[in-house]
């Protein structure tokens, strides 16, 4: 099966920013509030024009999509650093993809053809970027979305 291909080569460290949040409970609760917030309305603003993107091809490159997808991001990564301060970003990594992998609800086809091109994308420019941002944003959408919420 396709589910343990992959083995992620470099650590791709969490940046320090989201560590320092951690160190003073009320900062991080007041950053996990306002980029839920800013989550919240991004999504919705994202799914309202989704419809006119996807006719278009265009979804990936609008800045609604952008703006959603990194602030996805952001929160996976701040709670991430919060709750797993001892782990490294490829076991973040990982973590994703195995949760992807194992939700019984999505129809094994649809599973496989998003993980392949997810999977390649990043082994594709893996060499390139270290940085774990830039990493998850070659995830797809769908991918994050599943893992967070």
């Amino acid at each position: 099966m396709y589910k343990n291909n992959i083995t992620f080569t470099k650590m791709y460290y969490v940046p320090t920013v989201y560590y320092w949040l951690d160190e003073n409970k009320n900062m991080y609760k007041n950053v996990k509030s306002e980029l839920t917030e800013q989550f919240k309305n991004n999504k919705k603003i994202f799914y309202e024009n989704l419809d006119r993107y996807k006719k278009s091809h265009l979804l990936e490159k609008t800045p609604e999509y952008n703006e959603y997808k990194s602030n996805l991001i952001r929160l996976i990564l701040l709670d991430y650093a919060h709750y797993f301060p001892d782990n490294k970003g490829k076991d973040l990594l990982k973590s994703i993809v195995d949760k992807w992998n194992d939700n019984k609800m999505i129809k094994t086809k649809v599973k496989e053809m998003i993980y392949s091109r997810t999977i390649s994308n990043i082994v594709k420019y893996e060499k390139i970027i270290n940085n774990i941002e830039e990493i998850m944003m070659l995830i797809n959408l769908q991918i994050l979305e599943n893992f967070y919420e």
